[in-house]
């Protein structure tokens, strides 16, 4: 069935009009679901949202979402993510990268995958396009906003550029200043106080380049994997996430810990392991924050309806077609239900087409919203 996880409160809901934020999480070639939601969406003239923010894939979901490009991101994933020169496990065995980052965005400069900035530039306008990264060196999640086309390919290189896989990451410094980096005003919006994180460098007021250790940005996904309690602190009263893992997910993976504690016990931790505690507890972190939200907050959770059957890397193009038309299904639905009442907001698309406190719903094909016992997180 389709899931669209609904937490309400009545301060949210009698707020005349707060600000909507829409996240779109990351998850390599999973992002084909969050794809096909957007076409869904584009079919429709359907963009109320005043702040983006995107992490990995959901990055450039999100920007090909803004350049208004219906069938891009899939055309992507499907194209470019599976050809032989982007995925070579071969290559990070004689010390080259395992995936070809350079090669993969080289090609969204022209020909049939060319990613339309300019379009994208002018349907953002003065709302704010965030991409998650993750410093190397102090290993906080940064969100940064593109002020030039060169630095937007940049960041959505950073956002994607997974650690071991992309060795040591992307050099976005010196052109990263205080236009592009996290700034103290973004975030004075009164959540201080709801779960400010310390993988967060917003949290820590850092607004220029002069407050970063280190040159090299690796996956938004090991700092900021969710950034719901991000959207939150920037003033977002109604958030809508889409969602590339099945509703049942459970962010702590015991075998992590335990291998961490079989492995370091000599003192000596590898990298990886601290990369995947460190993922799994900033993810933790925002569900519990997605579980018990502020009270004047909206929070809406698309999942899928069927467990996606694609992978970080390395699905079959089956699986992606399956993936992809679910999330077709999961977009329709959700303007079907139109659980924030989001379509009387919709003023952002150029060529438009004409309950109680902490419910949760769900939204299902050919049925109206009824409670759920369970919270899907």
């Amino acid at each position: 069935m389709h899931a669209v996880n609904h937490l309400a409160s009545q301060d949210a809901q009698s707020n005349a009009s707060p600000q909507v934020a829409l996240i779109a999480e990351g998850g390599g070639q999973r992002g084909i679901f969050t794809a096909g939601v957007l076409d869904a969406w584009l079919d429709d003239g359907f963009d109320p949202f005043d702040l983006f923010i995107g992490t990995s894939a959901g990055s450039q979901n999100l920007s090909s979402f803004l350049a208004r490009q219906k069938g891009y991101a899939k055309r992507l994933i499907r194209g470019l993510s599976r050809h032989k020169r982007f995925y070579r496990l071969g290559r990070g065995l004689v010390g080259g990268n395992v995936v070809d980052l350079d090669w993969y965005f080289e090609q969204t400069r022209q020909g049939m995958f060319k990613l339309d900035l300019n379009a994208a530039t002018a349907s953002l306008g003065h709302r704010q396009l965030l991409i998650t990264t993750t410093n190397a060196s102090d290993r906080k999640g940064y969100f940064l906003s593109p002020s030039s086309k060169s630095q937007w390919r940049e960041l959505l290189k950073a956002s994607s550029a997974l650690p071991f896989l992309y060795k040591q990451g992307v050099k976005l410094t010196p052109w990263l200043n205080d236009n592009a980096c996290n700034s103290d005003k973004a975030c004075n919006n009164g959540a201080a106080e709801h779960g400010a994180s310390d993988n967060s460098a917003s949290a820590h007021g850092v607004a220029s380049s002069e407050g970063i250790g280190s040159d090299f940005y690796l996956d938004g996904g090991l700092a900021a994997p969710l950034p719901v309690r991000e959207a939150y602190r920037r003033g977002a009263r109604k958030i809508v996430v889409i969602r590339t893992v099945n509703e049942d997910f459970q962010a702590q993976s015991a075998w992590v810990h335990k291998l961490k504690s079989w492995i370091c016990v000599s003192g000596f931790c590898p990298k990886t392991i601290d990369y995947l505690v460190q993922h799994e507890q900033a993810y933790q972190d925002e569900l519990d924050f997605i579980a018990n939200p502020p009270e004047d907050v909206e929070i809406v959770q698309i999942f899928a309806a069927e467990n996606l059957q694609s992978k970080l890397l390395g699905s079959t193009d089956a699986d992606l077609r399956h993936d992809y038309h679910a999330g077709i299904s999961a977009g329709k639905q959700f303007l079907t239900q139109d659980p924030m009442a989001l379509t009387q907001r919709n003023v952002h698309f150029h060529t438009q087409v004409q309950t109680n406190a902490h419910t949760q719903t769900h939204i299902q094909a050919n049925s109206q919203i009824q409670p759920f016992s369970a919270l899907s997180a």
